[in-house]
């Protein structure tokens, strides 16, 4: 196989210098903003989808599937007999996994054309099951290196032409190559990656892509990590909700694709109910208004078991020890909803913070879990649910 020929196939458009120009700047100016996002914590659904779209529309749909790192792969086991051939396309897989190495998955989450309609996919209905029970589990990559075996047998045997199907990325070169039986298959196969996306997550990154199964060896070093910090509640949903169940502590986050579903739900407050909040708040205003029609031990019990319901269902009685804690000023709350809550709490009912029989409390939560746990109140449902479509109420 002549490199040149190759060029010629996958990249059609060679011969248009804004193009060329755009096909470099545009994938380094999405993988650089990605970065810049999830840093500052500013990866709005708004700006993903932004960031996907561009990456499916222009490198996927207009560029024909570039940057194509799966086809410098099966270069490269084609390829075998040109050392100078594999030399080159061994260092334009090493700057890749260099980039992997410093910036983890930004390029398969972000850059990568077919990564990004896996993602943008993945939002339409894709919904794992939070499932209390879960635990961390080392992966299993026997299925993905399996087909990394087989990329590379086929690609020594029959040459990249007899292959191309073989990577669904050279999918999206049917819009340039329509009449080409190979790209016709792995067209076909791309659709329906795109289809199987809404109902698991990342199908193609996670079990079969080659390139993937290098990166996730290099992910698992990067610095650029989303991790706990010291104002965790470790209430468990980053660990129950995560797709590739990268959200546990001790996970390496080599599977990470930053689609950021674990910070939109540790920003959620612990499910707090904003409607909710202001009912205490007003409850709590209408406290000098009593005239002692309550007795003041029985409004406080009423305020507490009330915020007690706002806290996350999972960890209640840890959440509610938190809330003890910021009662007796030991620390603050994790939401700053419950912390004004809590100083408001301590003006008003000092010697009943003191008096607080902790006991009583966990007690209630753990005679009402089971009962919580199977009637999930609205607010509770809406957040356990995200993506692009609502769920009915």
């Amino acid at each position: 196989m002549i490199i040149q020929d190759v060029r010629s196939l996958y990249f059609p458009h060679g011969n248009n210098i804004i193009l060329i120009i755009l096909a470099f700047i545009v994938p380094i100016t999405i993988g650089l903003l990605a970065v810049y996002l999830l840093r500052k914590q500013q990866m709005t659904n708004r700006w993903k989808i932004i960031l996907l779209a561009t990456s499916f529309v222009f490198a996927g749909i207009i560029l024909g599937g570039v940057p194509n790192v799966v086809l410098v792969i099966q270069q490269i086991f084609a390829e075998l007999i040109y050392p100078t051939n594999v030399l080159l396309l061994v260092l334009r897989i090493l700057i890749f996994l260099g980039l992997t190495f410093f910036f983890g998955r930004i390029f398969c989450g972000y850059v990568c054309p077919l990564g990004a309609a896996q993602e943008l996919a993945s939002m339409i209905r894709f919904k794992p099951k939070l499932d209390y029970n879960r635990t961390y589990k080392k992966r299993k990559d026997f299925l993905r290196w399996g087909f990394f075996v087989i990329y590379a047998i086929a690609s020594i045997i029959w040459g990249l032409q007899a292959t191309l199907f073989l990577n669904p990325i050279n999918g999206f070169l049917i819009f340039w190559t329509p009449f080409n039986l190979m790209i016709l298959i792995a067209f076909v196969i791309m659709i329906g990656t795109i289809i199987l996306s809404i109902f698991i997550y990342r199908p193609y990154c996670r079990f079969f892509c080659p390139f993937g199964a290098l990166a996730s060896l290099f992910g698992r070093f990067s610095p650029l990590k989303i991790r706990r910090t010291v104002h965790c509640n470790d209430c468990g949903i980053c660990e129950k909700i995560c797709p590739t169940l990268e959200g546990f502590e001790f996970s390496n986050k080599g599977e990470c694709y930053y689609c950021n579903r674990c910070i939109d739900f540790c920003t959620n407050q612990m499910f707090i109910d904003v409607t909710k909040i202001a009912q205490i708040n007003r409850l709590l205003a209408t406290y000098s208004l009593s005239f002692g029609t309550v007795s003041k031990e029985q409004f406080f019990d009423k305020i507490i078991r009330s915020v007690i319901r706002l806290l996350i269902p999972y960890k209640r009685t840890h959440a509610f020890e938190q809330f003890v804690d910021a009662l007796n000023g030991r620390k603050e709350m994790p939401s700053e909803a419950i912390q004004r809550l809590v100083t408001r709490l301590r003006s008003n009912f000092q010697e009943e913070i003191e008096q607080l029989d902790t006991g009583k409390y966990k007690k209630w939560i753990e005679e009402n879990k089971a009962r919580w746990k199977e009637n999930l109140e609205p607010v509770q449902l809406e957040k356990i649910f995200y993506g692009l479509a609502k769920k009915q109420q």
